[in-house]
């Protein structure tokens, strides 16, 4: 997979073509990783996205495969990077799908390049960042060590994921051994630098300037991006289409992964 030296770094990015020839021609697919996540969190979802989806995935500054690592990082940053990217490519446009900052990070490559983004959908992500995520993120990089790597990621799978999943004990234990045993797991300096960026989320965007339709969605269960909350912004802007995953936290795409590869086929077939 390809490196691009970009911004002062070499950021780390996935392409693949939709298998259906047919959809080919149709704009490409931009997929954002969330917090501490990289190209790979999107596993549950790429193979059934690329049966009609030419997919972008990169790596995040501070995650994955991009280095070099840690390295300063921004809201302002992060959406030069994904320009550049485009740019590198030759893509005029594309459709975006993040989650959580990634989220976020689509929400301000829209405002900020409104001509560049066909259609945002924002899962578990608003446009800003709450001040209380910030102090839970904060309070989650000072627990974080080398020492206590297992207790951590069993604290952090407590926002993640809905109840119901820490009932089997075998699969938590899989599920920690597997984030554990990643060979591009994201250091504690380089989660302390994106924790450290969430505060460049706290400036409001400047909305007006959306050109792209939007879809909303948020687990039932999600603590961190509630559904009343989705709902309250739905309110404001009421042209926004929003859907509640059932049976779902935050990890909504690892819990639901076809219900919400049904959502997104739904909201990129209106916009093509």
């Amino acid at each position: 997979m390809p490196l691009l030296d970009i911004n002062g770094i070499s950021l780390y990015f996935e392409q693949h073509a939709a298998s259906d020839s047919a959809s080919a021609e149709r704009t490409p697919l931009l997929l954002l990783a969330g917090m501490a996540s990289d190209s790979a969190s999107w596993q549950p979802l790429v193979e059934g996205l690329r049966q009609q989806q030419s997919l972008l995935i990169p790596d995040n500054r501070c995650t994955g495969r991009t280095h070099p690592t840690p390295i300063a990082c921004t809201r302002d940053l992060m959406v030069a990077d994904i320009l550049a990217l485009l740019d590198a490519l030759k893509i005029d446009r594309v459709n975006v799908l993040g989650h959580s900052m990634g989220g976020m990070l689509g929400w301000a490559l829209a405002c900020q390049a409104p001509d560049r983004v066909s259609h945002l959908i924002s899962a578990a992500a608003l446009p800003q960042v709450l001040p209380a995520r910030i102090a839970l993120f904060r309070s989650l990089l000072a627990l974080r060590s080398e020492h206590n790597e297992a207790d951590w990621f069993s604290l952090l799978y407590q926002f993640l994921f809905k109840p119901e999943f820490f009932e089997n004990p075998d699969k938590v234990t899989a599920a920690l051994d597997a984030s554990r045993a990643y060979p591009y797991k994201q250091n504690l300096a380089s989660f302390g630098q994106q924790v450290q960026a969430l505060e460049s989320f706290l400036p409001p965007l400047d909305l007006s300037q959306l050109r792209c339709s939007v879809t909303l969605m948020t687990g039932s269960h999600d603590v961190l991006m509630t559904p009343r909350m989705q709902a309250d912004f739905q309110r404001q802007h009421p042209q926004m289409t929003v859907h509640v995953v059932e049976d779902a936290a935050h990890a909504l795409h690892w819990e639901q992964a076809a219900n919400v590869l049904g959502l997104v086929e739904q909201a990129l077939s209106r916009s093509g």
